[in-house]
């Protein structure tokens, strides 16, 4: 939420996997919602957090909108709207995520989108859902099948859940609480010890989130896996006391 682009060095990789599968991968642009702050602890500038994330939802929402009315048929490519699947990591995790709580809601935008629209899949590298509404609930039609990976010690995307009366942070493992409870399809990989690495894990998990595909998008399965990833040689190369804070020395 405070930099970046989507054309960044790692989009190029992804793209490239999946275009050469005949998927037409679209990398969107959002609304920076923290460029520029000077501070960046959540809960001192919990506004601009809120907003930022709220606007990163909206943007990828407006953006599927933007391909239903004007890309699914042109010269270069077809589109099947059934096939939507969205891929984000770290801020971009996070905005997916909005994006389809927004959609399960009806609001921010959504009711843009046809009454029928739901994304076929998404696939959140250390994200979390932000709700004003204490736990997360999706009230008006349930949430896409969701590949969770989040490493346990991540302290910038909390993994867990925070709470301060009504205001939620749900993380991965929160979200797959709920997901688990309500019977919505989903697969978590939980990486045992790291922190936000995991967030540029997606370059190395291109045969988990081919499989995730191929299972939950095409063949429509109402798996629930909880996978749980130990690896003692694997460090994190971030401090595990990395927090928001800390992004200023970046």
């Amino acid at each position: 939420f405070i930099g970046g682009a989507r054309d960044d060095k790692q989009i190029p990789e992804l793209m490239q996997h999946y275009t050469q599968q005949g998927w037409v991968v679209v990398s969107i642009d959002y609304r920076l919602g923290m460029k520029g702050m000077q501070s960046y602890g959540m809960w001192a500038n919990l506004e601009k957090y809120e907003k930022a994330i709220e606007m990163a939802g909206e943007d990828m929402i407006s953006a599927t909108d933007y391909i239903l009315k004007n890309l699914l048929k042109t010269p270069q490519f077809t589109i099947d709207p059934n096939y939507i699947v969205l891929v984000g990591s770290s801020a971009g995790a996070i905005t997916i995520l909005q994006a389809d709580y927004f959609l399960g809601n009806r609001i921010h935008g959504a009711e843009l989108l046809p009454d029928t629209f739901r994304y076929a899949g998404l696939m959140p590298f250390s994200g979390f859902v932000f709700s004003r509404k204490g736990k997360v609930k999706y009230r008006v039609q349930p949430p896409a099948p969701t590949l969770f990976c989040h490493g346990t010690s991540d302290q910038l995307v909390t993994y867990k859940k925070i709470q301060l009366a009504n205001l939620c942070v749900n993380g991965s493992s929160s979200l797959a609480k709920i997901f688990k409870k309500n019977n919505y399809p989903y697969h978590i990989k939980r990486y045992v010890g790291i922190g936000h690495d995991v967030a540029g894990y997606f370059k190395y998990e291109f045969n988990l989130m081919d499989e995730f595909i191929d299972q939950y998008v095409f063949c429509h399965k109402q798996l629930q896996i909880d996978e749980t990833y130990y690896d003692p040689n694997l460090k994190s190369v971030m401090k595990k006391n990395f927090k928001p804070k800390d992004m200023k020395g970046l």
